[in-house]
């Protein structure tokens, strides 16, 4: 796995390089009908389907009703579809109505204190209302022959202008990317957020490698963590010695000591921040490597070198949880990584370019994220 992930990540650089495109193969459905001998007849997916095409087909068939939808907030606004091979259905994320006005949402503020006072803490979270959209979503089970399995209906939420994310804790470099670089200009701040992402990986891994020992976790995968912790304490130095040389000043990085949690949110947090955001940090540091300034190449490829085994380290962690999670929380994690890949998309789309630091923008940021994750 570690190889594999090392070098389909350095391949889907090349590709973008090379003016290469990548698209996944296509898949069909393709279905035989058993007949038994009490005459009753089972249709079996004989080869992997095509999750898409099931659940437009659903949606174009069926409706809910609004008043059944669950006072749960659901976590998702997106219409997406991935095959679920354990259960033999295809998981429908589904978009059935949309409202535009006033939401009211949670804002939880976060602070990176820079020398405060004693005693000093972050505001605590509180109820807003802003403007913004309300998704009427249905998350459901569909199987090959159209029938519909577990299915939850839910609004969902989403700002037309989301409160900012303050750079404090763990942001992987991929996310970064899209703000950081508003001004191309300001080439010193944009070396010098660098350098304050990397020093919020630092306890990351840290916690990463505190929460796999603690569950009993292969001492190979304790120990990448552990040298990927030492990695980020080397990129922090080497981004803010850069940023100082051109006139940048990274921020202090606190990040509050944290518990152990469950297997389970590991799994869902190494998913997003690791197999996703972590893996596109990967890309975009491979892709810095050979298109930034010259004098700043081999400091990138130094970096890259470290983020692609730190992405090849988050799918084995992910490998090795996966195995010891129940059917629900597979597909759980697996919704959410795929959530996660199709914010990310959607936020690459208008990314501006930073020519200087080689980041790519628009275009080829969106062909940096299909050359990899298609």
């Amino acid at each position: 796995m570690r190889r594999t992930i090392e070098s389909r990540l350095f391949d889907a650089v090349l590709l973008v390089l090379a003016g290469a495109g990548c698209a996944p193969a296509p898949t069909v459905v393709k279905t035989t009908t058993v007949t038994h001998s009490d005459g009753s007849q089972e249709i079996k997916l004989t080869s992997p389907a095509d999750p898409e095409a099931i659940c437009k087909n659903f949606k174009a068939r069926t409706s809910v009703d609004a008043s059944q939808a669950t006072a749960q907030p659901m976590n998702n606004q997106w219409e997406r579809a991935y095959w679920n091979s354990q259960l033999g259905v295809a998981q429908c994320s589904i978009v059935r109505d949309k409202i535009e006005g006033d939401i009211e949402v949670m804002h939880t503020p976060t602070c990176c204190p820079q020398g405060m006072p004693d005693g000093h803490r972050c505001p605590g979270p509180s109820k807003v209302t802003v403007p913004g959209t309300k998704f009427l979503m249905q998350e459901v089970e569909v199987r090959p022959d159209g029938s519909a399995g577990k299915s939850v209906v839910g609004w969902a939420k989403v700002e037309t202008t989301p409160e900012e994310r303050h750079n404090c804790g763990r942001r992987p470099e991929g996310l970064h990317v899209h703000g950081a670089c508003a001004d191309p200009d300001d080439v010193g701040g944009q070396l010098a957020a660098m350098a304050e992402l990397e020093a919020a990986s630092i306890p990351a891994f840290e916690r990463l490698a505190r929460e796999l020992a603690a569950h009993g976790a292969p001492t190979e995968l304790i120990r990448r963590a552990l040298v990927a912790m030492g990695d980020e304490i080397r990129h922090a130095r080497v981004m803010r010695e850069l940023a100082a040389r051109h006139g940048g000043t990274p921020r202090t990085i606190e990040v509050p000591a944290l518990p152990v949690r469950a297997l389970d949110a590991i799994a869902r947090e190494n998913a997003i921040e690791g197999c996703v955001r972590e893996a596109y940090g990967a890309l975009v540091a491979t892709y810095q490597a050979e298109t930034a300034a010259p004098e700043l190449r081999d400091a990138f490829a130094a970096i890259a070198h470290d983020e692609r085994e730190h992405a090849a380290l988050a799918e084995d962690v992910d490998a090795w949880i996966m195995e010891r999670l129940d059917a629900a929380s597979r597909a759980d994690v697996a919704g959410a990584r795929l959530d996660a890949q199709a914010a990310l998309r959607a936020s690459l789309v208008a990314a501006p370019a930073c020519a200087q630091l080689g980041i790519p923008g628009g275009v080829h940021a969106v062909a940096l994220f299909e050359a990899y994750f298609a």
